[in-house]
């Protein structure tokens, strides 16, 4: 049998290119495959997502921005020369500003807030994907542990920035009525950061790649960045467009939220109010059941397991879809020897909890 010779090698990886050709070389993995590309972003950008599919990107987004300035000061710490850090230092200024109240990360606070979410919600980063965290977190290792060369490489993302800003500033302004100007505050200062940063990157990039092998993981360093950001979208449309699988322990619909009409410093988690009259009933694939293991009820839904305590477990039972909160009240004040006005006060709480988490309808 005769051997199967390699591919040949394209002569862009066999000589060293100019700086000229590097560039193109460059700006053409930006042309491919730049998250701009994906149809999650078409979605967001042509208005064809809901407003809680907006919030899912707002709430995962914040992630990767808030562990922007940690990856810049693994960076920078590596940095041997001083102008080179005071240059690279103005990235984690950019972020975290200069005082209270100022930076990109509070900007971003400041959208998420402007979706609807309360700001201690977004800040615990309770329910960030999985997959979110992963290739977040990998990009962080990724500048830590490789190159200075592949490190700062890797922020050439930002050579492609201002077109998808400007993309997404005016069709979430056109399309979505709960976006204002002032929600999108954060993409006007990156209209100006972005291209200094990335003059910076690319300059040190062509000054320093100076071997083939060199320019080839200037490039391949580059191509991991944009695999970072499309990885991010891949899971937003998976978890909340199609099939709209929603990992344990994700952001659910309606978590984290301040409710409507309350001020801004409300809590997270606000529940929609329940009132006597509500006739709640557990939804299609949500039912109580006895953990003969764990020896207590738990409430279970899709790919969700939750633990209820003794009160909750009495409320459950009672309720069918033909009871009202009042009526289930009153049961329970026969039941137990109690004011049914004082159960129903305490239960109305928890039902509107439940129904936040989307175990329980009315």
């Amino acid at each position: 049998m005769t051997a199967q010779f390699p591919p040949p090698v394209p002569e862009a990886e066999q000589r060293l290119l100019s700086h000229e050709e590097l560039e193109a070389a460059l700006r053409d993995i930006g042309a491919r495959r730049y998250h701009n590309l994906h149809p999650f972003h078409r979605l967001l950008h042509d208005g064809k997502l809901s407003k809680d599919q907006v919030r899912a990107w707002a709430l995962n987004r914040y992630y990767y921005q808030a562990m922007i300035p940690v990856k810049d000061a693994a960076l920078l710490a590596r940095l041997p020369d001083a102008q080179l850090r005071r240059i690279w230092r103005q990235r984690i200024v950019d972020h975290d500003g200069d005082h209270e109240g100022d930076g990109g990360i509070e900007r971003w606070l400041k959208l998420a807030e402007g979706v609807g979410f309360a700001r201690d919600y977004v800040l615990s980063t309770k329910g960030i994907l999985s997959a979110t965290r992963f290739s977040v977190d990998a990009y962080v290792h990724f500048v830590s542990e490789r190159t200075l060369l592949e490190a700062i490489a890797s922020s050439l993302t930002e050579m492609f920035s201002p077109t998808i800003i400007s993309e997404r500033v005016a069709g979430m302004l056109k399309n979505y009525d709960f976006i204002t100007k002032e929600t999108l505050a954060y993409f006007d200062k990156r209209l100006t950061q972005a291209p200094r940063d990335a003059d910076f990157a690319l300059d040190y990039v062509k000054r320093h790649a100076t071997t083939p092998e060199m320019q080839r993981a200037a490039m391949d360093a580059l191509t991991f960045k944009c695999n970072v950001l499309w990885t991010q979208l891949d899971a937003l449309y998976f978890a909340y467009v199609a099939p709209g699988m929603i990992p344990p322990d994700a952001w659910q619909p309606g978590e984290g939220l301040v409710a409507e009409g309350a001020p801004a410093a409300a809590t997270a988690g606000a529940p929609a109010a329940f009132s006597g009259s509500d006739v709640p009933r557990l939804p299609r694939g949500v039912r109580l059941r006895y953990d003969e293991v764990r020896v207590k009820h738990v409430l279970l839904a899709p790919e969700r397991t939750f633990d209820l305590d003794d009160n909750a477990v009495a409320v459950l039972k009672l309720v069918d879809g033909q009871n009202s909160v009042s009526q289930i009240a009153r049961t329970l004040g026969q039941t137990y020897d109690a004011d049914p006005a004082v159960i129903e006060a305490d239960i109305l709480p928890m039902l509107a909890g439940l129904a936040q988490k989307r175990v329980l309808e009315r």
